[in-house]
């Protein structure tokens, strides 16, 4: 039985299932080449099932994630041009009569609040005819559900405990008027039990308008306002916090919500609360709300609905500052938090329902497996690898070289060099890399920061590296008292302070968290070599794991795109399958 899941939304992402088990999910970014490219995500779909060696007649049912979907261009358009942004936001702060029209106009566009009814929205004929147009077949296989039933279907399916009851958050900007549910999950039943409405506000548009107001991207840059948060003194964060908790806040009760307390558009009101205060004193005073908020409703939920397990699912828990709290809650046993929880995963929770919708259809018993390794994209071969080499000349310009145990050579290299690029198998799915698509380095050598910033990722200088750890080791380097699973960085952890200098170079230099990949042998055996033959040389069971990717850019999919993005950077190695391509 093979299920096609499809969100089309902020970053457009395909995802197979075959039988109740993800066999492959890609993003549109990563061939298209435009950072979070959202529509119809055509070229994922067409190369996962080349990968998967499918043909498109052999797709039982293709579900659609959300209950209507936005053109491409213009869903693209606020993404990619901050021109556009400040304009709109300028002509909102200079004409008081088009306030409310510009901010909901530039609030859809962001995906911070819903379009207004018949505006931007592509007719639903037109949507599912992409779909037959592509694939053919007939419109019965084509599905659409709910946003919010998607994201908390990819949190609990996905799950290791997805056999046993549990709680299920899921958190986001907006998706289909809301912006926040909770619901119980057992077996293959799911039921909702709490929702909240967008309409007040949400969470995930405070924090991405914070994001705006420090001069970055929404809906992109928020992990670099989580990142720059632990930097501000005491003082300035509880002074930042109280003035933005005038203007937005979590309200409890029955029903509870988030709301916008002031009226007036969110840009200018967040910047009339703030005037004159430190730029790392918001970041930390907006951490601070959104982890109150996110942690208060959450024991809530808990009190209300009860479990011990919790799923979590939406893209506000991206923030792995806030996952870490939850984990810390006395009621919590078991924790998951969705890889690349956005909108992203809602291709994987959109398969999950539909599979199960399609077994009930059938008669016959879903069995759904969770979600285990992410390297579930396509992957780069041995002659694809060659025919780039020769096409590229490669060996002219640089040292080419073929190696039977590459694991060994690329420890060599970072050891002496410090930071090796490896490209290699089937390409992770989401905004983590995972070490398939990766920058490695020596996370003892506190210069590969600098290195890797000012050469290689053109990154913020406050932002933080994180490590990969051997499972074996993760005891040396992690607090993590529960014992919680952490195979994709979706959570931080407190580190051993006894051993925080081995890993100095991938720990938030302020507060001395990690925001950990613990990397099983059995998830990704070449990848564990790797981080095995280092420890051989060093006594270091991690390594600094960072995205291959120049600052701006989507990951890298293809050996093209490895080489590419090696010559324009200053990657001085590049492991490329079994082929060390070094600079001269």
């Amino acid at each position: 039985m093979i299920v096609l899941g499809v969100s089309e939304t902020h970053c457009a992402t395909a995802a197979v299932l075959r039988d109740g088990e993800v066999v492959g999910v890609a993003s549109e970014e990563r061939f298209s080449r435009l950072k979070n490219d959202a529509g119809y995500p055509r070229q994922a779909i067409e190369a996962l099932l080349r990968e998967l060696r499918l043909a498109p007649a052999e797709i039982d049912l293709v579900v659609l994630a959300g209950a209507r979907a936005a053109a491409r261009v213009w869903m693209n358009r606020v993404i990619h041009d901050e021109a556009y942004v400040r304009e709109y936001y300028g002509i909102a702060l200079d004409a008081p009569s088009r306030l409310r029209r510009r901010a909901r106009k530039l609030g859809a566009r962001l995906g911070i609040l819903d379009p207004a009814r018949g505006k931007f929205a592509i007719p639903q004929a037109v949507r599912l005819d992409m779909v037959t147009e592509h694939l053919g077949g007939a419109r019965d296989r084509i599905v659409c559900l709910d946003h919010h039933a998607c994201h908390a279907a990819a949190a609990y399916f996905g799950a290791p405990f997805a056999d046993q009851p549990a709680l299920v958050l899921t958190n986001d900007n907006s998706g289909d008027g809301l912006c926040a549910t909770a619901s119980t999950a057992s077996g293959t039943t799911l039921t909702r039990r709490e929702a909240i409405s967008s309409a007040p506000g949400s969470l995930g548009s405070f924090y991405s308008f914070v994001t705006l107001l420090l001069g970055m991207r929404a809906g992109e840059h928020e992990y670099k306002v989580m990142g720059l948060a632990p930097y501000a003194p005491a003082r300035a964060v509880e002074r930042a916090a109280a003035a933005l908790r005038e203007v937005f806040d979590y309200a409890p009760g029955a029903p509870c919500r988030f709301a916008w307390k002031k009226r007036g558009a969110r840009y200018r009101v967040l910047m009339e609360a703030t005037l004159g205060q430190r730029f790392d004193g918001i970041a930390g005073g907006a951490q601070q709300v959104l982890e109150d908020a996110l942690v208060a409703w959450a024991r809530l939920m808990h009190a209300r609905h009860g479990g011990e397990r919790l799923a979590l699912g939406g893209g506000v828990f991206m923030n792995v500052k806030a996952n870490m709290l939850l984990a810390a809650e006395e009621w919590v046993r078991e924790l998951f938090v969705f890889p690349s929880c956005g909108d992203e995963s809602n291709a994987v929770g959109a398969a999950y329902l539909g599979y199960v919708d399609l077994c009930a259809k059938q008669g016959v018993p879903a069995v759904v497996k969770p979600f285990g390794p992410a390297t579930l994209g396509p992957s780069i071969t041995d002659a694809e690898i060659e025919d780039e080499i020769r096409r590229r000349d490669l060996g002219l310009r640089h040292d080419v070289s073929e190696h039977e145990r590459i694991e060994e050579k690329i420890a060599d290299l970072l050891v002496s060099d410090g930071v090796v690029a490896r490209c290699a198998g089937r390409m992770e799915f989401g905004a983590r890399a995972l070490g398939n698509r990766s920058i490695l380095a020596n996370p003892s050598d506190h210069r590969v920061v600098t290195l890797i910033n000012r050469m290689i990722k053109n990154r913020d200088f406050w932002m933080p590296f994180a490590p990969s750890v051997l499972r074996e080791r993760e005891g040396d380097y992690l607090v993590n008292p529960k014992g919680l699973a952490s195979p994709y960085m979706m959570l931080a952890f407190p580190t051993n302070p006894k051993r925080r200098d081995e890993i100095v170079a991938a720990v938030h230099p302020h507060d001395g968290t990690a925001r950990a990949q613990i990397v099983d042998e059995a998830w990704n055996p070449g990848y564990h070599r790797v981080l095995r033959e280092f420890e051989r040389r060093t006594g270091i069971g991690a390594v600094l794991n960072t995205s291959y990717n120049l600052h701006g850019e989507p990951l890298v999919c293809s050996a093209a795109d490895a080489v590419d993005t090696f010559e324009r950077s200053g990657l001085p190695h590049l492991a490329l399958g079994r082929w060390m391509i070094s600079k001269k």
